[in-house]
């Protein structure tokens, strides 16, 4: 069975709870500031005559975010309340309900604040639009790409 889920309620949320765990390769593949939403995908490459599977992993609606472009193995996790303090201290004028997720990459670490994570794995190609987010035509990866 495919992997997916949609995080957006306080109980998902606890501190240093973990959420998302893969060895696969992430790419930023998609942001659009009039939603607020942040794209997070996998390739699919085919291997022996087979394509592997695509993993979107969605944000939304992100309040601020430092993110790299690649992520080679993808650990998503809630920052504990210290992580949470500096990370807020660091970006002014941020509502206390949107979550801190921390994305860990080897040993580095980025942040992404949101209200809500969901991630689907899919048997789609990763030219197709995303299942989890809707992007204006003018920003829609699908018609960017091809």
């Amino acid at each position: 069975m495919l992997a997916s889920d949609w995080l957006n309620t306080k109980d998902r949320f606890a501190p240093s709870a973990e959420l998302f765990r893969s060895d696969r390769d992430f790419t930023v593949w998609a942001y659009t500031i009039s939603h607020s939403q942040l794209l997070l995908r996998t390739r699919t490459p085919e291997l022996n005559g087979n394509r592997s599977t695509r993993i979107d992993i969605v944000f939304k609606p992100v309040r601020t975010m430092k993110v790299r472009i690649e992520y080679s193995g993808l650990v998503i996790r809630c920052a504990t309340e210290v992580e949470a303090a500096r990370i807020r201290a660091e970006n002014s004028g941020l509502h206390d309900d949107a979550h801190c997720l921390v994305l860990e990459t080897g040993l580095d670490q980025d942040y992404v604040i949101a209200h809500a994570v969901g991630w689907e794995e899919d048997t789609e190609s990763d030219r197709d639009p995303s299942k989890l987010a809707g992007f204006a035509p003018g920003s829609d990866p699908n018609r960017i790409f091809r």
